[in-house]
Parts: C-alpha cells; sequence; structure tokens
C-alpha cells in the first residue's frame, strides 16, 4: 500500500512539472515615434480564463523589464500601459521572448475634478463654518444660515448661543461695529455677502487679557467675500397688499479696511415685528459694572400671544431707523457712531380668565377682555473712541438716549375700566476705561458716569365714573470709579481692585392729593483681591469681595459690610472636551427699589406699599457645565445644571378686596430655591444631508408667599424638549422641521393636589426651486394647547409665498399668510400662585405683494 501511495504522489508531482513552470517574461518597452525607453510603464500580467491580475511590474530607465511567475505556458496575456500612450495587449509566447513593445502617444482628456473645502475647521479655539455648505437658495440673510449651523442656536428673540451660552461679542471682519445689536447683521446682511462664520471659543475681548484673565464665553465673527468688501452693498424693498397693507425697507452696508458702514430702515403694517433694537451682549469689554437702574413703578403694558408672537397677534404700524459707523482714526483708534430712532404703534383684543389662588380651596375668578392701544418712540446717539492692543487698552463711550411709552387699556368684564399711562426714560452716562500692561504687570482706571430721569404717569377710570391719577417722579445719578493693580508672581495672577461708588436718587409720588417723597444717598467702597492660576489646560480662578456701604435716608445713616466670595475652575480637557464649575456666595443688601413712603398704583388693580428695611439676607449658587464637540463628524453637545438658594429677610405678601390687590412686605424669613438643567445636541446626518439638533430643559421653582394672611408655599415644575431638523433632499426641495413641548406642574403645599398644563408647537417648511428664477415656500405650524384638564385645542396656521428672481439683483414675491383665516389662538398657562386662560384676535388672511433689488 505504502509503494502505491508513493507512487500515486510521485506521478502527481510529475504531471505538474510537465504542464507548469517557472518562465521568465523579459523585455524593453519605447515610444514608437521616437525610439526613447518609456520609464515607470506598468505591465500587468493577467489570466485568460478571468482577467484576473496575478503579477505586474514597471520598467526601468531605459525600458527594460523582467517579470517571473509560476504559469503555464499560454495562460497569460501581458498588458502595457502608460499615462499618455495607448494600451496594448500581447499574449506570453515563448517564440517570442524577450519582447519588444512600441506604444504609440495618445492624448487623453481629464474627467473635471470639483475639489471641496470643508464644512467645518478647527483651528484652535475658532470653529470655522463654510457659509456655502449650510445655505440653500430660499435664504435671504445670514441669519437664515445660522439656524442651519451645527452648535448654534437662534432663539425667537434673536439671541444667538452657541453650545448653550450667549455670545460676549459679535463681529463683522474683526470689529465690534453695532455694539452688541448684532440683529442689525443677521437680520439684513445678505448670506451671500459672508464667506464663513467663525466661532471664537474662550473668547477674551481685551487683547491685554487674553493670557491673564480666561474667559468662558464664546465670541462670533462674520467673514465677508472679498467682492462684498470696499463697496456699497444692500437691499431695497416696497410692497403692498390687502387689506391695507404695506411695507418699506432699505439696507446698506461697505466694510472698507479703515471704515464700516451699516444702515438700516423698516417700515411696515404687516405685523412684521423687528427685533433688530435688542441689545443681547455688553459693549463693555471688561467684567460689567451694575449701572444705575431705574425701575418701572407703573406697569401698564397690553399684552401678546405666546409662540405665535405679536406679529400674529397684534395689528402695528412700525418704522425703524438706524446708522452705526466705525472710522480707524490714525493707527491704533476705532471711532465708532450710533444712531437709533424708532416710532411704533399698535393694538392687540384679547379674552382671558385669571384664578388667584388664596388658600385652603379659596379662589378668586376674573373675567375681563382687553383693547390696548400702546405708542412708543425712541431714540438713542453713541460716541465711542476705542484703541485694544496688546499692551494697552483704551475705551470711552459716551451715549444719550430716550424712549417714552404711552399705552391706552381698555377692560370690560369683572372690573370694567380704563387706563391711561406714559412712561418716560432720559438717560445720559458716559463709560471710560484705561489699561496700561507693562511686562506682567497692569494698572487700570474705570469710571462710569450717570444720569437719568424717568417720570411716570397713569390715570385710572373705574365703570366711566371715578378716576385716580398718579404721578411719579424719578431721577438718578450714578457715579463709579474704580483703580485696579494686577500683578504675577509665578503662575499665579493677582488682582486687587478698589472701587468708589456714589449714587444719589430721589422719588416723588403723588397719588391723587397725596404726596410722598424721598432721597437717597448711597456711598459704597468695595475691594475684590483675586487670584487667577493657569496650569496648562486648568484655569483656576477665586476671588472675594469685601464691601462696605452706608445708607443715607431720612438724615439717618445706615452702614453694611461683609464678603462676597466666589469660584471657578476650568478645565479644557482637550480640543474637543470643555469642563467647568463655578459656585459663589454673597449677602444680599436692601432692595432700594422698594424704598418709598406710601403706596404706588401699578395699574388698575395692583397697589405696591413701600418697604423700607435695612435687614440683609444671603444667596449661594453653583454651576457645573460641559461642552465637547467633534468637527469632523459634525457633532457638537453641551450640558449644564444650575443651583441657586436664596434667604431673604422679609416675606413677600398679597391682600384681596375686590378688584384692589396689594402687595405688601413685612419682617420674616423665607427661601427660595431654584434648580435649572439643560443640555444641547447638534449633530450633521448624512443620510438626510442636514442637521439634526435638540434641546431638552428642566427647571424646578421653590418659594412661598402670604395671601390674605396665609401662608401658601408653592412649587412650579417645567420640562421642556425643543429641536430642529434641516434637510437638503435634493436641489429641488429643502425641508425644516421645528417643534417644542412643555410640560408645566404647578403645586402648593406638599399636601395640595396639583394642576398642570401641556403645551406641544411644531413647524414644517417645505421649499422648492421649480426653475431657475421661481421658489416656492409652504409653512405649516401646528400648535396644540391643554386648555383644562385633558381638554385640548388644535390649531393651524399656514404660510405660503411664491418668488421669481429674473437675475442677481431684483426679487418679486407673492406672500399669503393664515391662508386658513384663524380668527382666534387660545392657551393656557400657570404661574406659582395664578392661572391664566388667555385668547387673542389674530391677523386674518392677508395677501402682500413685494419688490426686492440688491446692490
Amino acid at each position: 500500500m505504502s509503494k502505491l501511495c508513493w507512487s500515486i504522489l510521485f506521478l502527481f508531482v510529475a504531471s505538474f512539472e510537465l504542464f507548469s513552470q517557472t518562465i521568465t517574461v523579459s523585455g524593453k518597452v519605447i515610444d514608437k515615434s521616437t525610439g526613447k525607453p518609456i520609464e515607470r510603464a506598468l505591465i500587468s500580467a493577467k489570466r485568460l480564463k478571468d482577467n484576473r491580475i496575478v503579477a505586474f511590474t514597471q520598467t526601468a530607465k531605459d525600458g527594460s523589464f523582467e517579470l517571473k511567475k509560476d504559469i503555464q505556458p499560454d495562460s497569460l496575456n501581458l498588458t502595457f500601459s502608460c499615462l499618455g500612450y495607448a494600451s496594448q495587449t500581447h499574449r506570453i509566447l515563448p517564440k517570442n521572448l524577450p519582447l519588444h513593445i512600441e506604444l504609440v502617444s495618445k492624448n487623453f482628456e481629464l474627467k473635471e475634478v470639483v475639489v471641496s473645502p470643508q464644512k467645518i475647521m478647527q483651528r484652535g479655539d475658532t470653529i470655522t463654518y463654510l457659509v456655502s455648505s449650510f445655505s440653500a437658495k430660499e435664504d435671504r440673510t445670514i441669519g437664515d444660515v445660522l439656524k442651519k449651523i451645527p452648535g448654534i442656536e437662534v432663539l425667537n428673540t434673536g439671541e444667538i448661543k452657541y453650545q448653550g451660552q450667549s455670545l460676549n461679542k459679535f463681529y463683522i471682519e474683526g470689529s465690534d461695529l453695532l455694539g452688541g445689536r448684532y440683529g442689525l447683521a443677521t437680520n439684513n446682511v445678505s448670506y451671500k455677502d459672508v464667506a464663513s462664520v467663525e466661532i471664537m471659543e474662550n473668547h477674551q475681548p481685551v487683547k491685554a487679557l487674553q493670557d491673564v484673565v480666561f474667559s468662558g464665553s464664546p465670541a462670533l465673527n462674520l467673514k465677508l467675500k472679498e467682492d462684498a468688501k470696499s463697496r456699497w452693498a444692500g437691499t431695497l424693498k416696497a410692497g403692498a397688499g390687502s387689506p391695507e397693507l404695506w411695507t418699506g425697507e432699505a439696507f446698506a452696508m461697505r466694510f472698507k479696511p479703515k471704515a464700516q458702514s451699516l444702515n438700516t430702515y423698516k417700515g411696515n403694517n404687516a405685523g412684521n415685528e423687528s427685533l433688530e433694537m435688542n441689545v443681547f451682549t455688553s459693549i463693555n469689554d471688561f467684567v460689567p459694572i451694575v449701572n444705575n437702574q431705574s425701575p418701572s413703578y407703573i406697569q401698564v403694558t397690553p399684552s401678546s400671544a405666546n409662540d405665535i408672537g405679536s406679529s400674529r397677534s397684534c395689528f402695528n404700524q412700525t418704522n425703524n431707523l438706524t446708522s452705526n459707523n466705525l472710522v480707524k482714526v490714525g493707527k491704533d483708534f476705532d471711532l465708532v457712531t450710533e444712531f437709533t430712532g424708532s416710532l411704533d404703534r399698535r393694538e392687540s383684543e384679547y379674552t382671558s380668565q385669571t384664578t388667584y389662588f388664596l388658600g385652603g380651596n379659596q379662589t378668586l375668578v376674573e373675567d375681563k377682555t382687553e383693547n390696548a392701544r400702546e405708542l412708543k418712540k425712541a431714540l438713542t446717539g453713541k460716541l465711542q473712541l476705542k484703541s485694544n492692543q496688546k499692551k494697552y487698552y483704551l475705551n470711552n463711550d459716551f451715549k444719550l438716549s430716550y424712549d417714552r411709552r404711552d399705552p391706552s387699556i381698555d377692560i370690560r368684564g369683572s372690573y370694567p375700566n380704563t387706563q391711561k399711562a406714559s412712561i418716560e426714560n432720559w438717560k445720559i452716562n458716559n463709560d471710560f476705561d484705561i489699561l496700561r500692561r507693562v511686562g506682567d504687570t497692569f494698572f487700570t482706571f474705570r469710571s462710569n458716569n450717570e444720569y437719568a430721569s424717568k417720570p411716570q404717569y397713569l390715570m385710572v377710570t373705574k365703570n366711566n365714573l371715578s378716576s385716580v391719577s398718579e404721578n411719579i417722579g424719578l431721577s438718578s445719578f450714578y457715579s463709579s470709579n474704580s483703580l485696579d493693580y494686577t500683578i504675577k508672581i509665578g503662575k499665579i495672577w493677582i488682582q486687587a481692585p478698589i472701587r468708589l461708588l456714589y449714587q444719589f436718587k430721589s422719588i416723588e409720588n403723588e397719588l391723587d392729593t397725596i404726596t410722598n417723597g424721598l432721597n437717597t444717598h448711597k456711598l459704597k467702597i468695595d475691594i475684590t483681591p483675586s487670584f487667577q492660576y493657569n496650569l496648562n489646560d486648568f484655569h483656576f480662578s477665586l476671588s472675594g469681595a469685601l464691601f462696605y456701604q452706608t445708607l443715607f435716608i431720612d438724615h439717618q445713616a445706615h452702614q453694611f459690610y461683609g464678603a462676597n466670595p466666589s469660584f471657578s475652575i476650568n478645565w479644557v480637557a482637550s480640543s474637543r472636551l470643555k469642563l467647568s464649575t463655578s459656585a459663589s456666595y454673597s449677602k444680599n443688601l436692601p432692595d432700594e427699589s422698594l424704598f418709598y413712603h406710601g403706596n404706588i398704583l401699578n395699574n388698575y388693580q395692583n397697589q405696591t406699599a413701600g418697604y423700607i428695611d435695612f435687614s440683609t439676607g444671603k444667596s449661594a449658587n453653583f454651576s457645573l457645565s460641559a461642552d465637547y464637540k467633534d468637527v469632523i463628524k459634525t457633532l457638537f453637545a453641551s450640558f449644564g445644571i444650575l443651583l441657586a438658594k436664596r434667604q431673604n429677610t422679609k416675606i413677600a405678601g398679597q391682600d384681596f378686596a375686590g378688584d384692589n390687590i396689594l402687595n405688601y412686605y413685612y419682617p420674616g424669613n423665607s427661601n427660595t430655591t431654584m434648580l435649572s438643567v439643560s443640555g444641547s445636541l447638534s449633530k450633521g446626518i448624512d443620510f438626510i444631508n442636514g442637521i439634526v439638533s435638540i434641546y431638552p430643559g428642566f427647571i424646578h421653582n421653590q418659594s412661598s408667599i402670604m395671601r390674605n394672611g396665609i401662608a401658601i408655599p408653592h412649587t412650579s415644575d417645567t420640562y421642556s424638549f425643543k429641536g430642529r431638523i434641516n434637510s437638503k433632499i435634493n436641489n429641488i426641495c429643502n425641508l425644516t422641521y421645528e417643534f417644542s413641548y412643555a410640560y408645566n406642574k404647578y403645586q402648593m403645599e406638599s399636601n395640595q393636589p396639583y394642576f398642570s398644563s401641556n403645551r406641544l408647537f411644531e413647524s414644517l417648511k417645505a421649499s422648492f426651486s421649480l426653475a431657475k428664477a421661481l421658489q416656492l415656500s409652504y409653512t405649516l405650524e401646528h400648535y396644540c394647547n391643554e386648555l383644562t384638564a385633558n381638554n385640548y385645542k388644535n390649531f393651524i396656521l399656514s404660510d405660503v409665498s411664491a418668488s421669481y428672481l429674473p437675475g442677481n439683483r431684483w426679487e418679486l414675491s407673492c406672500g399669503v399668510r393664515n391662508m386658513l383665516n384663524e380668527k382666534r389662538y387660545s392657551y393656557f398657562i400657570g404661574n406659582d400662585l395664578n392661572t391664566i386662560y388667555k385668547s387673542y384676535r389674530i391677523r386674518p388672511r392677508n395677501i402682500l405683494l413685494s419688490a426686492t433689488y440688491r446692490f
């Protein structure tokens, strides 16, 4: 048997050797036209039966090649190829070896190659978003694009947040032209003029402090395209429609290397509410100083609907004019001027039912229908000179402002009355800051001075019979001056600012025939030593404000002193992860807004009694936050938690007597607690070619109040969840879906049943580019509000618009709002001890035709 096996094996090996052998294929490759050898030509050996490559080699400088392979004769083809030459294929035949190959030159037309830059790029603490990667044809302004960028959230108010944090600066081409009114840019600058959006994390606006004072706040910078600089660019828009609608807009900007200008005019009676006048960031680059705040004692304000906003529930006529200009003076100084003016007339009408919980099973129910009118005027002017260098900082900001509100409200129902009010506010202030750095030593001087006058008037007529009038004269002067010395010892920065503050307030209240007056003088000295230690990616900060304050009231002096310590730790763990925590303790000084004699009539229903008390309370805060981002994966996430506790030495009380509510305070201990948890998550999804963003939140409040002599502790919990999905389906259709859900729970005392409310909002916007010049957009809004327990009301609001763009400059549009012609919008809300059902009259179906010219 063994001999037989060996014999079979021998025959197998012999047959293999007979049909398979190692052969060497060699030869030379030359150019047929020139006869020159071709270097680096590719030779591939492919099997005949399946065309699979089993071996390959390249030619040497002299065009020669050699390839060895165990093959069966006539089983392979050789393919010769080289860029710029036509390929050739030859059978391997021993009689033809060595091979002599002549390649023929051939021209090849290369296919078009498109090189696309990254959508998001990161360099250090700066994140750069390419605008063209997030924009769509239906977008008009850079604000439309910002809503689609991961990590960035644009609130309904117009405020911009990055990773849940508010901006501390908004720049255009690196300059702070708008002083916090960045809605003027986001709502007007065309996205086609912006190349990229930069987010600068941990932005320190004062260059001299960039390696000293750690800032955990972000800033945003718009980088313009080259063709949008050094020329006037903008838009002109005019429109008219039914019923009796009109709109007009003008926008012009120019950003030259040494001068910048941005100007706007917007007017309409179509319900378009402008939020561009709001200031979202601090004008001062330093840590804000608490300026003089004049309270509005008269609280007569027309109501507007939540969610749908005043643009649907108010009938208005609005005019806004702004002009912001920056000129570079010399080499290092910026001269900034600002002018804003507004005139706003609006009307609204709504019905409501308010339930006041008085403790136990007692309640008070008020029904009313409110017809309101209001005229608002405002003017501001600013002149600022600023220099921001690595060794030197100077800023002088002079500002004048005036605003006036004249509301008039007619109320029918349980307590019919008419209210007419006037609230004026005159203010002049100057802020001066200078900083000088010498090595690791800083000298800083700051001076903030302000004079304000706020006269207020109210007349209430009840049942068209008796009237009561009130005049409040309120004026104040505020002056804060501080000197700061900062030095570095080792790796520790030591700062010791000393501040002297003086404030004078005068209030005179005339309620019918009774006149009360009070003057208050305040003198305060505080020293705030702080220590900051920077160790690689860790930033530690510890400070403690030591203060001494004297109040002079009614020819008597009252002294206060104490310390307000705080600390913070920031850890930049990596380019992706940042962790922060902070804690503070403070002594709460008396509430000076309550320093007056007698009662002040706030509106037809509420009066507030003056409370002059010099006892102090205390408060403590703790926060923790985490930010994570992965630019490559287009992932941005943040989480934050805030716990605040306050111990007061006064107790708030309310006494109800018919249509009168007396608000007052009396001595006693009371505590309030607030817990807030928030988060955000934005992720780019390739499957939908878009961005998904979600924002969960939770707020818990715990407090107490006295009503008709009964102590009522109460708690409220608010759960919220909102999100947004942007999807570029193709070149024709884009979809945007938004949703928000809020659940509110209110409970009085632990043994009492609670009441709650649910509210759901969702919106779907579909935009279509049917042709090169034609665009259609349809928006569907769905509101589901819980009006009473388990009783839900659905509201559908829909808008449609069509735009024809015959070229790059002109746009003709037609828009229809509230297509289904809904008449009213209703919802239920609750606060700590009240529940309110509201129903608003909203704008009917309307049509607006407009023409826009871009230059």
